[in-house]
């Protein structure tokens, strides 16, 4: 386990700190866009109790992380879905695990490759209520260049003008091509990586 996190630590000196610039000028971007986006079905997130997480198995053993920077521009209106489009972009170079080597490795080029590709995307204008506090989001998510569909189900409660939301979904690394050369293998780290998000959010009236 040590000398798999060594290898995978000195993968992730290979990224460069202008990748991280340029991720965080698209989400300050972003986060433009959203203030200035004002009007009934729009929604300021509010970062400081959102959270992004990702799960996973690394040599048999359970692994957590997390992505501390990401923005969103939402227009959700419950009552007229047919006009809901959601945009959320992930600087690649904020994410975190437990394991300090893993976490270093992450921004290199076997893994999020964030020199060449700082951002990740996911960006969604189909909903479909499913009753209750149940949705479902069908959109593209866009990592290392790469884009796949993905239904993203979730629950979303809205009270006094202020919304939870939850979601959770299992991803094939192996779509996005995160994990190349020798790590493309799931005897290393497993195929399947489960991600979880939850946003609070405040709507712009």
């Amino acid at each position: 386990m040590r000398r798999l996190s060594f290898f995978i630590g000195f993968i992730g000196l290979l990224a460069c700190s202008d990748a991280n610039v340029h991720a965080q000028a698209q989400a300050q971007q972003l986060d433009k866009t959203a203030n200035t986006e004002q009007n009934e079905a729009s929604w300021t997130v509010n970062k400081a109790k959102s959270t992004l997480t990702f799960s996973g198995v690394l040599s048999g053993e359970a692994f957590t992380g997390s992505f501390s920077d990401f923005g969103a521009t939402i227009n959700f209106d419950p009552d007229n879905l047919t006009t809901a489009t959601v945009v959320v972009i992930i600087d690649m170079n904020s994410a975190e695990t437990d394991d300090v080597e893993s976490t270093n490795a992450l921004p290199g080029k076997e893994w999020f490759n964030v020199r060449k590709f700082p951002t990740a995307k996911f960006e969604a204008t189909d909903f479909k209520y499913l009753g209750g506090d149940s949705y479902e989001a069908k959109g593209g998510l866009s990592i290392r260049g790469t884009t796949g569909s993905i239904n993203l189900p979730f629950t979303l409660k809205i009270e006094n003008g202020y919304a939870n939301m939850d979601a959770a979904l299992n991803l094939n690394r192996t779509t996005y091509k995160v994990g190349t050369g020798m790590w493309a293998s799931k005897d290393w780290v497993e195929h399947v990586i489960a991600v979880r998000v939850h946003l609070e959010a405040q709507q712009n009236k």
